[in-house]
């Protein structure tokens, strides 16, 4: 039901399906290319830097190979640049800090796992070419295998500091899509196309739930949210429930489109009252309510409530 809380995936079953998620999705083409072009931009400079770096260090040791220098400190760069939007992403499905602000201790030792496992990865990658260096000095299975030790033992530290570096920035992206709305939204944030007629009854300030023999009046800005169960209706404001033999086109009839948004078939909210926007898995959303109710958006509801809370999602 939409209406239950939601338990998260175990970190492993996010990982996996994060894998199978589509690099592009329709409609958001654009700042995947933009984000694309900036991880670019920013490794292109960290590159640089590194670049004239080692030139300054050939130049003092005086003895050193340029070519030989360069290969070693910048081969690892690309690896780095190709991995970091899964870093990005692994940050996103995994939060270290979880709703509430509390530290997700799970998440935070899957991501020095993988980033553990990337650094080990990456430095068995760039070394290849000694274990097939063939009868050259310096090659061979043994010399891979005391290399690639040797770069991991020197470079891990600081490796690992980057990576949580690319999570800390992964994390803070996704807590800027994340919506923590305080007050109802103003008119101008609502598109006019959006915006019918309003029954009278919500312009007085609250709707009707009809409820055999007794009419409840509640008022709108109590409401929570409003959920569709079988042939009723179920109105959740104000810690208190109102279950009615109306159906949920008729409540939504009565609220104003500016305040309250439909996410799902049988789920309505107060955006006023949504403390949270969070990314699921395979493009899925939730929305949190202040009181700690997690309620799922309808992927055709997901552009209307990004609209609705003035929010790319």
């Amino acid at each position: 039901m939409p209406g239950r809380r939601l338990n998260g995936p175990s970190p492993l079953a996010s990982l996996v399906r994060m894998s199978t998620r589509p690099a592009v999705s329709p409609g958001n083409g654009l700042p995947r290319l933009r984000s694309a072009a900036i991880i670019t931009s920013v490794w292109a400079v960290v590159a640089a830097v590194a670049a004239i770096q080692t030139v300054a260090l050939v130049r003092l040791n005086g003895h050193a190979d340029l070519a030989a220098s360069m290969v070693s400190r910048l081969s690892i760069l690309p690896l780095w640049a190709l991995a970091t939007p899964l870093i990005l992403r692994s940050a996103r499905v995994l939060p270290v800090i979880g709703p509430g602000g509390r530290p997700n201790i799970v998440a935070a030792a899957a991501h020095i796992l993988l980033g553990s496992l990337f650094i080990l990865a990456s430095n068995v990658i760039i070394r290849l070419p000694i274990a097939f260096g063939g009868e050259l000095a310096g090659s061979g299975f043994e010399a891979f295998a005391r290399s690639t030790m040797q770069g991991v033992a020197e470079f891990y530290p600081p490796a690992l500091v980057i990576y949580g570096v690319i999570v800390a920035v992964g994390h803070a992206l996704a807590r800027r899509s994340v919506v923590a709305r305080k007050a109802p939204l103003s008119d101008a944030a609502v598109p006019a196309a959006i915006t019918p007629l309003v029954d009278s009854s919500e312009s007085d300030g609250h709707i009707t739930v009809r409820q055999w023999n007794r009419v409840h009046l509640v008022p709108t800005e109590d409401i929570d949210w409003v959920e569709a169960q079988d042939n009723y209706v179920v109105v959740h404001a104000a810690s208190r429930t109102y279950k009615g033999r109306d159906r949920i086109s008729d409540v939504e009839t009565q609220l104003d489109p500016r305040r309250f948004i439909r996410i799902h078939r049988s789920t309505i909210v107060q955006t006023a009252k949504i403390s949270e926007v969070q990314s699921l898995t395979h493009g899925d959303h939730a929305v949190i309510l202040r009181d700690g109710t997690v309620l799922r958006v309808a992927r055709s509801r997901r552009q209307a409530l990004g609209e609705a809370l003035g929010i790319d999602l």
